[in-house]
């Protein structure tokens, strides 16, 4: 069905930002693939996306488990661009941190085999740039700077450390896969008028 505009996924679209990113995209005109992850129950916004599928016939909502490789193909076929927005429903400890680092290589891994992804929009944290023992001595804050692995495990910091590792490996892959890719590493995520007076994806897609 051509809308006019290019088809988007949205990886994990009940996450908090990726149900706002979108809320934005058919807002704007876009077809969107609502990838959601398998969880053990059903969430709210899960509940949420599925009634807006019933009635938006630009929105399909697809099943995926990020450590199968396959179903993430399936949620990303016929789509130009990726918002990637991991994260986890339940508190971080280190098993979470290795199971969103495997999911962000499989989901780069399965756009660079695709045909028609033209963008990765890489949903990260300022948490993955700011944590080290010398954390007051650091006046800038720019693509160089990364959070010390060593000091995370060490302070238990596991979201951060899932956060720094899932977006370097995720750089590392696109980079060598020459996907045109940008990562997102918000400081503070607020209600949903920060997405109204923000439309972040009229940016990244441009």
């Amino acid at each position: 069905m051509d809308h006019g505009k290019p088809s988007v996924c949205v990886l994990d679209a009940s996450t908090y930002v990726g149900f706002w990113i979108l809320k934005g995209l058919l807002g704007k005109g876009y077809t969107v693939h609502a990838a959601l992850q398998i969880k053990g129950s059903e969430t709210e916004i899960e509940k949420k996306i599925k009634e807006m599928e019933s009635v938006e016939d630009r929105l399909s909502v697809f099943s995926v488990d990020i450590l199968d490789y396959h179903s993430i193909l399936v949620a990303l076929k016929g789509c130009s661009a990726l918002f990637c927005c991991l994260d986890s429903p339940d508190s971080y400890d280190d098993s979470i941190v290795d199971l969103e680092v495997r999911g962000a290589i499989n989901v780069v891994e399965a756009c660079a085999q695709t045909d028609g992804i033209q963008k990765i929009v890489f949903s990260s944290s300022l948490t993955a740039a700011i944590w080290r023992e010398n954390i007051c001595s650091q006046k800038d804050v720019d693509e160089r700077s990364w959070s010390d692995q060593d000091f995370c495990r060490k302070m238990k910091l596991w979201y951060a450390l899932a956060k720094t590792l899932s977006e370097q490996a995720a750089w590392a892959l696109a980079m060598d896969r020459m996907l045109n890719m940008v990562s997102v590493n918000a400081g503070l995520v607020l209600g949903p008028g920060v997405a109204q007076q923000k439309p972040l994806f009229n940016h990244v897609l441009s």
